[in-house]
C-alpha cells in the first residue's frame, strides 16, 4: 500500500494518504482473554495444592493413621491454597514474567502506565483487591460487576487493576501505555 503510493506520488499523481492515526490494535487485553488466563490459573493452581494435600495425606496417613492422613490432607489443602493464592499473583506479576502463568501462555503482561514491570507492592495490592472480590461469599455476588467494568473501560482495566494503576496489554508491547487524557481533548 506504501509503495503504491510512493510510486504515484513520484509519477506527480495525487494521493490521498490513508489515515494511520488512531487505527494501531489497541495493546489492552479484553475481558476474555484475561478470563482464559485465570481459568488457566486456577487450574494449575488447584492441581499443584491438590498434588501437595494427596502426598502429605499418604504421608501422614502412613505415619499416625488413615484418619490422620485424611484429615492433614484436608487442612494442607486449605492452608497451602491459602498461602498459595496470597503468594502466586503477587510474586509472578512483579517477576521478570510479568505475569501469572496462564498471562504468560496467553502473551499478556502487567505493566504500570510507563510500560515497565510492576512492584511486588503493587501487585500485593491488585492480588489483595482481586481476592476481596472473589473470596467473601457476600461480596463475591455483587463484584462480578467489578469484573465486568474490564469489557467497558478504555484502557480494560478492572477494579483491581484501578486500585493499583496497572494495566495488562499484549506481552510484545514496549513503552509507555496510551492513554487517552480524561479532559476530552
Amino acid at each position: 500500500m506504501l509503495t503504491q503510493i510512493y510510486i504515484l506520488a513520484k509519477m506527480g499523481k495525487i494521493v490521498k494518504a490513508p489515515q494511520l492515526i488512531g487505527t494501531q490494535p489497541s495493546p489492552f487485553k479484553g475481558l476474555g482473554i484475561r478470563f482464559l488466563a485465570a481459568i488457566i490459573d486456577f487450574m494449575l493452581i488447584f492441581f499443584a495444592i491438590f498434588a501437595g494435600a494427596i502426598v502429605l495425606g499418604i504421608f501422614f496417613g502412613s505415619l499416625f493413621g488413615e484418619d490422620a492422613g485424611f484429615s492433614a490432607g484436608f487442612l494442607a489443602f486449605f492452608v497451602i491454597g491459602i498461602a498459595a493464592q496470597l503468594l502466586y499473583k503477587p510474586l509472578m506479576e512483579g517477576s521478570e514474567y510479568q505475569g501469572t502463568f496462564g498471562k504468560h501462555f496467553l502473551n499478556i503482561k502487567v505493566v504500570d502506565k510507563h510500560g515497565r514491570r510492576i512492584t511486588v507492592t503493587k501487585s500485593f495490592i491488585r492480588t489483595t483487591v482481586y481476592l476481596l472480590q472473589t473470596s467473601i461469599p457476600l461480596l463475591s455476588l455483587i463484584s462480578w460487576l467489578a469484573f465486568l467494568m474490564i469489557a467497558f473501560t478504555e484502557e480494560n482495566q478492572g477494579l483491581h487493576d484501578l486500585a493499583a494503576e496497572t494495566y495488562v496489554v499484549s506481552k510484545y508491547w514496549q513503552g509507555p501505555v496510551p492513554l487517552q487524557d480524561k479532559f476530552g481533548a
